[in-house]
């Protein structure tokens, strides 16, 4: 008995003793303790940052293409209406001019034999009259006709007509629109959008988001060192992440911004040039029935379709600028290049002087930015208004350029025209 409790005694003491020399697994707590609070609220901070910086450059990059958008969706629209009232009033005039042409006639060829062709003349000239020639010219520029030319471009200036230009252009910038670039740039920037680059990068700077780098710090997994090593990277590389997306989504908005308005000035464009030439072809309609059985056309005056607030037609031509013509202190200045080259006259550019010299035939210009001193064959000609830079197109005085180049140039105040002619 008494060994066999010394046995015991014996055992218990190794056991202890064994016990004394096994060190204690810390508690989670313990690591907490150990961690720098200043560290942590430092990574915070650098993360804070990081999203004010994206999320303030995604709110003005947003704010920038939305108002581009509503700018040309107004610009668009202004156009249109600018249109339909061109339109309308020049239906309205032929109406009034042609019925007072039929009422003469009819005056003048009372005859039985006139009857018909009188008929005839005046069914083509009515509007109403399903497949006249004025018909035809007015649904052409009907927006509501559809299947007409103008009704294609009303549709796809309209945003909430399904798959339109337009309606794509307002779907690209709309955050809530899925699948959309704004709507992916928003997600991307947002810390609670899951797996979103701002989402990690939250989570690697969240000392309570398990498995994230500061959450290894503070329960002890990681040394103050590798932690901070560590989120130097990821917030080095998250950035570099962040403004690769910024870019794309910013190249991806232009690009959208850019087709959209060109291709919608394009299709506008080209119903302008559908409706002039159905009208054309609706007048000479008129004309030769006009002329087949009574002798003699009518005068009738072009209609001019621009939607630049001053217009320039030369011979007869109705001119386009990248950028539209501007009225400086009374002077109408065009884009020199343009003007030059549809004068005939070749122009080279001197870059260290800012000045253009034009040569056609026997004349030589030299123009210099800034200057109100031209001359024309070495002979001074001032004037009012120098040539200048408008959003980095050089501009210059219509007048001085046309009429020093043998044209003859007119100015139509009520219509804001420059009529030039070289012929």
């Amino acid at each position: 008995m008494k060994r066999t409790r010394r046995l015991i005694t014996g055992a218990v003491l190794a056991c202890a003793l064994t016990l004394a020399f096994v060190p204690a697994w810390p508690a989670p707590q313990a690591y907490a303790a150990k961690a720098n609070d200043s560290f942590i609220e430092e990574i915070g901070r650098r993360y804070d940052e990081l999203e004010s910086k994206y999320r303030n450059l995604y709110e003005a990059d947003k704010k920038k293409f939305t108002e581009a958008y509503d700018a040309f969706y107004k610009q668009i629209h202004d156009e249109q209406e600018t249109f339909n009232r061109l339109v309308k009033d020049d239906l309205d005039a032929l109406a009034d001019l042609l019925g007072r042409d039929h009422a003469s006639l009819s005056d003048q060829y009372t005859s039985r034999t006139y009857k018909e062709p009188l008929n005839v003349y005046k069914r083509q000239i009515n509007p109403n009259y399903t497949s006249g020639a004025m018909w035809k010219y007015a649904t052409a520029a009907n927006e509501n006709y559809t299947s007409s030319t103008h009704w294609r471009f009303h549709t796809q200036i309209n945003e909430n007509y399904n798959s339109s230009l337009m309606w794509h252009y307002h779907n690209e910038l709309n955050p809530h629109y899925s699948s959309s670039t704004m709507w992916n740039y928003s997600n991307q920037m947002n810390p609670n959008y899951s797996n979103s680059a701002m989402w990690k990068l939250r989570n690697e700077s969240n000392p309570s988001y398990s498995g994230g780098t500061m959450w290894k710090y503070r329960i002890g997994k990681l040394t103050r060192a590798q932690a901070e090593q560590q989120m130097n990277a990821v917030l080095t590389e998250g950035e570099e992440r962040l403004q690769e997306i910024r870019a794309e989504s910013v190249a991806s908005l232009e690009k959208t911004q850019q087709d959209t308005q060109r291709k919608l000035t394009e299709l506008r464009d080209e119903t302008v040039g559908k409706v002039l030439e159905q009208r054309a072809s609706s007048l000479d309609e008129i004309m030769s029935i006009r002329e087949r059985h009574f002798g003699g056309k009518l005068a009738i005056k072009p209609l001019v379709i621009s939607f630049d607030k001053i217009k320039v037609v030369i011979d007869g031509e109705l001119q386009r600028f990248e950028q539209p013509p501007v009225n400086k202190d009374g002077s109408v200045l065009v884009p020199m290049r343009a003007i030059f080259e549809k004068l005939g006259a070749k122009i080279t550019w001197n870059d260290t002087e800012r000045s253009v010299t034009a040569v056609k035939g026997d004349v030589t210009i030299y123009l210099q930015i800034g200057s109100t001193e031209p001359t024309v064959n070495g002979v001074a000609k001032p004037l009012e208004v120098p040539a200048q830079l408008v959003n980095s197109y050089t501009m210059v005085p219509v007048r001085f350029i046309s009429e020093s180049l043998g044209a003859e140039v007119d100015w139509d105040q009520a219509t804001q025209t420059v009529y030039i002619r070289t012929k």
